[in-house]
């Protein structure tokens, strides 16, 4: 139970962005919704960033490894949930764990930028960059990847701090 309660459906109902959610409005969107500005601004980005080029499978492994590394147990949860459904429970708890020795060199390329950028930044070089485009990715590739690990510690951050 987050620790702010949240706006009840019926209320959101009555915003202009209810049309832009999915029904039931989630718990994350609707503690958001105590300013409905902000939930407006960020609704459109969400959108964005469930469009990036590099596929839904690798997006949400993306999510959910980056979601366990900052310790968002509620971001961990709902995402490894839908890759499950996309993969299968060792892909999932594997990630989890931060244990990548079962994935290709193209993920786990993305995953050691997302470990490096997520938790130890003062290591990220531009070998990793290299190391991303070596394995096929383009820059526009590597900049959707990096906004999504970006994205994904910002809404982490949100859940943690409200109590998810």
């Amino acid at each position: 139970m987050p620790w702010i309660k949240p706006v009840k459906q019926t209320e959101i109902k009555k915003m202009k962005v209810y049309d832009q959610l999915e029904p039931p409005v989630s718990v994350f969107h609707r503690l958001m919704a105590h300013t409905p500005d902000l939930l407006t601004n960020f609704t459109p980005l969400q959108q964005a960033v469930k469009q990036v080029g590099v596929g839904e499978v690798l997006r949400e492994m993306i999510i959910t490894y980056v979601s366990a590394r900052n310790w968002c147990d509620y971001c961990t949860k709902s995402h490894k949930e839908l890759l499950v459904k996309l993969t299968d429970e060792d892909t999932a708890d594997n990630l989890v764990a931060d244990n990548l020795e079962q994935f290709d060199t193209k993920v786990k390329a993305v995953l050691t930028y997302a470990r490096k950028l997520t938790v130890n930044r003062n290591e990220l070089r531009l070998k990793d960059i290299e190391n991303l485009m070596k394995e096929g990715f383009s820059e526009q590739d590597i900049v959707e990847i990096n906004h999504l690990i970006a994205y994904t510690s910002y809404t982490n951050q949100l859940s943690i701090g409200l109590g998810l």
